[in-house]
């Protein structure tokens, strides 16, 4: 896929401070295969930034994030600015801006300096040894790639892949933000989705969308819940109702899904999570603003339906694990909030504050059923939870 180093004379673009400079110099025709690590559904990469190495995720559907003690050690310079954001539920908050200088993404394609936010402590990225996120805003000037067969990512810059047709792709609204938004066909209604690599699945919905499917016959509702949607910068979201569906048909750039299953968000934007990659390679191209999907195949994709999930959701919150989220089969059993002391058998008394901890808990348990242990009024009470769709 990648071309031979070449030096040309062009017109050179730096992202510096977010402003555009421009420099006359020679400059080389970049093509980086940057080989990432697959952590609970993150695409991982190494970054160098001002000698300092470190690891970030790369979140099409976010702005570039960095963890303050890790800004300081790479020398972040405060902008005196701070930006607004909403994470994956909605949920907006304010954060101070900063630059770092000397960002290496790849063996050739490097940024003279690039905006950061400046994050508190993020106990996910914490738990994958991560600095932050790596939002679109840090390939603004590239074409990237994603195989996820090769498990590689591949950085082109000034020119897209060689044997790239403009006409291959799809227009790619990324506004301001740099985000890669295209028109996908929902069984003959068209929505504006996010690909998202940083979203965890294949198909996240918030409300307005789910029900606007239903009303039009596209999607059916297969299950309800209550309680919280995930967990984004901000944190928890606000609990409230949760629904799984199922989508008929969808159609993009050729392919076809067919049974699709989702689960409602509280935010605004419908997402195509990292698991699209599964399906086969995607391409970004964000200075000509086109998006291209070439399948591995082309059958059609059954994806079996509304996922599989556990019937009930836990997460550390107010400083213990808690019952974050109670699907319908489970509502005459346990509560919101109700607090988990053990699951199938593992006591969670020791156990880090950390979703990934559960996580690996839950996904150990062989078979569909289980149990945890909870505190009701002041009593321990073992409850049976079960995989559903």
């Amino acid at each position: 896929m990648c071309c031979n180093l070449r030096f040309l004379s062009i017109v050179i673009v730096f992202l510096v401070g977010g402003s555009t400079v421009f420099a006359q110099q020679k400059t080389k025709r970049v093509c980086d295969t940057i080989p990432y690590e697959y952590i609970h559904d993150k695409i991982v990469i190494p970054v160098i930034v001002n000698g300092v190495k470190v690891k970030y995720i790369v979140d099409t559907g976010g702005q570039t994030g960095t963890m303050w003690e890790y800004a300081q050690e790479m020398g972040a310079k405060a902008t005196g600015a701070t930006t607004n954001i909403s994470d994956l539920n909605g949920v907006g908050q304010n954060f101070q801006m900063a630059t770092v200088e000397n960002v290496e993404l790849g063996p050739n394609y490097k940024l003279a300096e690039l905006k950061t936010m400046v994050l508190g402590i993020v106990g996910f990225f914490e738990d994958l040894e991560v600095a932050g996120i790596l939002g679109g805003d840090a390939f603004a000037q590239s074409v990237i790639t994603f195989d996820s067969r090769k498990q590689i990512m591949v950085i082109n810059y000034p020119y897209r892949p060689e044997g790239l047709k403009v006409t291959d792709g799809v227009e790619m609204f990324t506004g301001n933000t740099h985000h890669s938004i295209v028109n996908m066909d929902f069984g003959g209604v068209e929505k504006q989705v996010l690909f998202d690599t940083g979203a965890q699945g294949f198909l996240i919905i918030p409300k307005n969308d789910f029900q606007d499917l239903q009303q039009r016959g596209v999607c059916e509702e297969v299950a309800k819940a209550y309680g919280i949607s995930g967990v984004g910068l901000a944190g928890l979201s606000d609990p409230g109702d949760i629904y799984k569906g199922n989508i008929r048909e969808m159609t993009f750039l050729g392919k076809r899904f067919s049974d699709v299953g989702c689960v409602t968000s509280i935010g605004s934007t419908t997402i195509i999570g990292v698991d699209l990659l599964k399906y086969g390679k995607v391409v970004l191209d964000y200075m000509r603003k086109r998006f291209y999907f070439f399948p591995f195949d082309d059958s059609v994709q059954d994806m079996g339906g509304a996922p599989k999930t556990w019937n009930v959701g836990i997460l550390p919150a107010n400083g213990r694990f808690e019952v974050t989220t109670v699907w319908e089969s489970m509502k005459d059993e346990v509560s919101f909030g109700d607090q988990v002391v053990d699951i199938n058998g593992t006591s969670l008394a020791n156990l880090p504050m950390s979703q990934l901890e559960i996580d690996k808990i839950m996904n150990a348990i062989e078979g569909d059923t289980g149990y945890i242990i909870v505190v009701k009024e002041g009593k321990e009470k073992k409850i049976e939870i079960r995989r559903e769709r």
